[in-house]
């Protein structure tokens, strides 16, 4: 699902810098939930609002998807999330080693074609970087309504040597550490499966 360019979206999120980290900043990152492909933010808001006491942090590239989300976080008035117009690969290089409690990807781009594998959040240069910056008890949580994204993140998640704690082939979305993004929610109501994946190191 394409989301239409919206020109006001970056203007808006120059106008924000208060969500927004150095690269200074990130790498001091500690004890934080990093969402990596925000979205337009459902996910992230929910996620901070039920859990207050915990730090946020999320992370999207495409433009549009970038100024809603922050100008939800903003009308929110959130005070435990940061959130970056990035692409992922630039930031998660700069976080510091064991410091993130639980990683999310939710519904990340499948890039069906074969010659784009290496795109995916899931391939293995992304993989080994998860391995990094994941606590020893932390998890990643991946959910995702493309067969063929699933089938391809559980073969990479062995490879990598991590350890599946639990797949489900037809999530229901009520695990009380989760939260439906807006994607998601649409994709239930055309009669979608939802699969997830949990895992840690």
């Amino acid at each position: 699902m394409r989301t239409k360019f919206k020109a006001w979206a970056e203007p808006y999120i120059n106008e924000h810098p208060e969500y927004a980290l150095s690269d200074e900043e990130i790498s001091l990152l500690d004890d934080f939930y990093l969402e990596i492909g925000s979205g337009k933010g459902d996910f992230l808001l929910k996620m901070s609002a039920k859990f207050p006491e915990r730090k946020f942090l999320g992370i999207e590239k495409n433009v549009t998807c970038a100024g809603i989300t922050l100008k939800k976080l903003v009308e929110a008035e959130s005070s435990n999330v940061k959130f970056l117009y990035k692409d992922a690969a630039e930031v998660v290089e700069l976080i510091k080693d064991k410091s993130v409690n639980t990683l999310y990807l939710n519904f990340s781009d499948p890039w069906p074609k074969k010659r784009h594998t290496k795109r995916r959040l899931t391939s293995v240069s992304f993989l080994d970087e998860y391995k990094r910056i994941l606590k020893n008890d932390g998890e990643l949580i991946f959910k995702t309504d493309s067969d063929d994204l699933f089938d391809f993140s559980l073969e990479m998640f062995e490879a990598a040597n991590f350890n599946i704690k639990s797949v489900t082939h037809d999530y229901d979305g009520l695990d009380e550490e989760d939260a439906q993004t807006e994607y998601e929610l649409k994709a239930r109501n055309k009669g979608l499966t939802i699969k997830r994946v949990v895992v840690g190191l």
